[in-house]
């Protein structure tokens, strides 16, 4: 018959074992919501940088990430065992083949390890790295070239990721074991880290043809439903992931902060899209922007959720839930922030994934020393108090510290992730493997990359023209841009519309 501790384990594993697949559910949502937020040329060019986002990822973290971030006698930089997996599991050398981990609600004092079999622990953080790279790259999308991908893929997921994760969640890690700073669920190492990866990456892309030339104009995406559903799966993995975010369930204080964290993430991402929405709506109403103009409402509501959600999710697990509410308002302010400042400085992020992710990711940390509760989970599954926060201890010196502890979090993070995404951008943009040529832009990466539309419709939208959206912008608005070239993709290849306006496909969007 199984032991206590047997069944506990078997428990915790299955928790962090299903955790992980409801992460990579959430990485399928990420892509979704590109895919259907960019036009319906390059919806397939979409869908396959997740596949090759995955393969590579998967493989550079095998190599190098999961020793970087989590190998065996690890120090306060990085981790030196499990190269390609080597003795991984192994139970020689006093328990040195486990993974060296410290998230500060360790339940397991002989491995420092939430009592989780170590191989669904590499599962469960792959995942992750696999979600932070994927987050970055969507920024990149309708413009980027395939090597791209793959060379960042590398980067992020064998190297800059996993030194980040080091730091906070393993063990000795210098920001969470020295610095003695907290971030639960991700807010800054996830979340953070994809957005200045995604900012930097765009700005060395630059906009997309027709975007800001020769006057601004939204380019609107091809499919609300695909959006839609990649919303559902993206919430959903919210739910998991910060509801999991100690990696552990039993006992009583650890069953009440994974309550925590799920009512948390709701009432912050609803607090969070209901203040977007109603601000965006008194905007327009004030200014009473052409109709091309306006912005793209539901995608950027649906941003300002994952917004909300992003920003509870550094201490979900710790906060009351009224203080999610002021969180998710905040986070809302924060995205719409950071939104109008990336196009004032007319930076072309498709889907507003640096927005998203910058705005709430920046709040986030920092909010976890203002609003946790002090009373939290012991290493014997019970309550104790172990944390200070400034909304509960105002007048302690030691819950102001965790400002600057905060503070620091996001200095090293925006730092460390730039400096090395820049270099990368830097070079290929040198050696010209950055950016698809402006034909292939017009006409559809689908067919120019990878010899196949996303979709069995003959008949693609024009470059920019919106056809498939009416002509809103093309013939009801400022009329047709003598500059911008009228091009319909088809399976074939590109026609001018001149040539197709006989065509029985192209007259049902007429």
């Amino acid at each position: 018959m199984a032991t206590t501790d047997e069944i506990q384990q078997a428990v915790e594993s299955f928790f962090l074992l299903f955790n992980g697949v409801i992460v990579f559910l959430m990485s399928c949502g990420y892509t979704l919501i590109e895919s259907g937020g960019v036009r319906s040329q390059n919806a397939g060019h979409s869908l396959f940088k997740t596949l090759l986002i995955f393969i590579t990822s998967a493989l550079a973290y095998w190599v190098t990430g999961y020793a970087f971030a989590f190998g065996g006698t690890p120090n306060v930089i990085l981790g030196t065992r499990f190269w390609v997996s080597e003795k991984f599991g192994s139970r020689v050398d006093n328990q040195a083949g486990y993974p060296g981990v410290e998230n500060f609600t360790n339940s397991n004092n002989v491995y420092n390890l939430n009592n989780q079999d170590p191989y669904i622990h590499f599962f469960y953080h792959y995942m992750l790295t696999f979600l932070v790279t994927n987050i970055a790259a969507s920024a990149f999308a309708e413009r980027c070239q395939v090597i791209v991908y793959v060379l960042f893929s590398i980067l992020m997921s064998g190297f800059i990721y996993p030194f980040l994760a080091h730091w906070m969640w393993g063990s000795n890690g210098w920001l969470g074991d020295v610095v003695g700073a907290r971030d639960y669920g991700g807010s800054a190492i996830i979340y953070l880290t994809a957005g200045v990866a995604a900012l930097i990456g765009t700005i060395f892309l630059g906009p997309r043809f027709g975007r800001f030339e020769p006057r601004a104009l939204p380019l609107f995406g091809h499919s609300i439903p695909i959006t839609s559903v990649g919303a559902i799966l993206v919430a959903f993995g919210f739910f998991v992931l910060n509801s999991g975010a100690d990696h552990r369930i039993t006992g009583v204080a650890y069953g009440d902060r994974v309550g925590h964290g799920l009512i948390n993430t709701v009432l912050s991402g609803a607090a969070s899209g209901a203040t977007y929405y109603i601000l965006q709506r008194l905007i327009e109403s004030v200014k009473q922007p052409a109709r091309h103009l306006k912005r793209r409402v539901f995608l950027s509501t649906v941003n300002s959720i994952i917004a909300g959600m992003v920003a509870v999710a550094g201490g979900a697990v710790a906060y009351n839930p009224w203080s999610a509410i002021v969180i998710g308002f905040i986070a809302a302010l924060s995205f719409l922030l950071w939104s109008k400042l990336l196009l004032k400085f007319h930076v072309d992020d498709p889907v507003e994934t640096a927005a998203v992710h910058i705005g709430g990711g920046l709040w986030g940390i920092f909010a976890v020393p203002i609003f946790r509760r002090t009373i939290g989970a012991g290493v014997n599954g019970g309550y104790e108090e172990n944390a200070l926060s400034i909304i509960y201890r105002i007048t302690m010196g030691e819950s102001w510290r965790g400002l600057l502890n905060s503070l620091c979090t996001a200095a090293v993070v925006m730092a460390w992730t730039a400096i090395f995404i820049t270099i990368l951008f830097l070079v290929l943009k040198l050696v010209r493997l950055l950016k698809v040529s402006r034909d292939e832009e017009l006409r559809g990466i689908d067919l120019f990359q990878h010899g196949e539309p996303a979709y069995a419709l003959r008949i693609y939208c024009a470059a920019c023209g919106e056809q498939l959206q009416g002509k809103t912008i093309e013939h009801e608005t400022i009329g047709t841009r003598p500059n911008f070239p009228a091009i319909v993709t088809d399976a074939e290849g590109a026609y001018g519309l001149d040539d197709m306006r006989g065509h029985r496909p192209y007259r049902i969007f007429q």
